[in-house]
C-alpha cells in the first residue's frame, strides 16, 4: 500500500479513511485515571453516527497498524473544515 493512500503519524489528525457511509481513523482520547492520552482506532457509520469499532492503544504505531489491517483499502480523505456554526443542526 502506498503511503499517500494511508493514515500516517504525520496526517492522522487531518485525514481519515472513508468507504460509502463509513469513516475510520485514529483519534486521541484522555484517560483521567492515568492522566495520559491513548490512541483510539475507530470506525463509525456517518449517517446514523453509530460506532461500529473502537479500540484504544497506548502507542500510535499500534493504532495505525490496526486501522490499516482492518480498513486499509478505503479512500484517504482530509477532514472538512467547518464554518462557524452548525449548518445541519436541528435546533436552528
Amino acid at each position: 500500500m502506498k503511503e499517500e493512500y494511508q493514515i500516517t503519524e504525520e496526517n492522522f489528525e487531518t485525514h481519515y479513511l472513508r468507504f460509502e457511509k463509513r469513516q475510520a481513523g485514529v483519534g486521541l482520547v484522555y484517560c483521567p485515571k492515568k492522566k495520559s492520552y491513548n490512541y483510539n482506532a475507530y470506525c463509525f457509520e456517518r449517517e446514523l453516527l453509530k460506532e461500529l469499532f473502537s479500540v484504544e492503544h497506548e502507542f500510535l504505531e499500534d493504532a495505525l497498524q490496526m486501522i490499516h489491517e482492518e480498513f486499509g483499502s478505503w479512500e484517504l480523505v482530509p477532514y472538512e473544515k467547518q464554518k462557524s456554526g452548525c449548518s445541519t443542526c436541528v435546533a436552528k
